[in-house]
């Protein structure tokens, strides 16, 4: 058993937890009518949440450095996410002048 628990159930409960955060920040968003650009930069912007404040008050306030691993995978794969569904929102709609003329 490794020294932190299983990995891919830390890997799978990050991965969870920031596309928890992409969804939520769309939906809420659009329930208060913004456009769709703001939409989308709300989603991002809520799920890109510093992990690295997590590392660092994870290695204060605890004495294993084993603690720091959840917020450090975060960080990885928030940075990974993110950048994959900007990506992936600009390849399905083209520049932001035809995001703004959807409006």
């Amino acid at each position: 058993m490794p020294l932190y628990g299983d990995p891919v159930a830390v890997i799978l409960s990050v991965m969870l937890l920031h596309f928890t955060g992409f969804f939520v920040g769309y939906i809420s968003a659009a329930i208060c009518r913004f456009r769709e650009a703001e939409r989308r930069a709300i989603s991002i912007e809520v799920s890109m949440q510093n992990s690295s404040l997590g590392v660092v008050l994870a290695t204060t306030h605890f004495t294993s450095p084993v603690v720091a691993l959840p917020p450090a995978i975060s960080a990885v794969i928030m940075n990974i996410m993110g950048s994959s569904l900007g990506f992936f929102w600009r390849q399905i709609s083209g520049s932001k002048q035809e995001l703004e003329d959807q409006e």
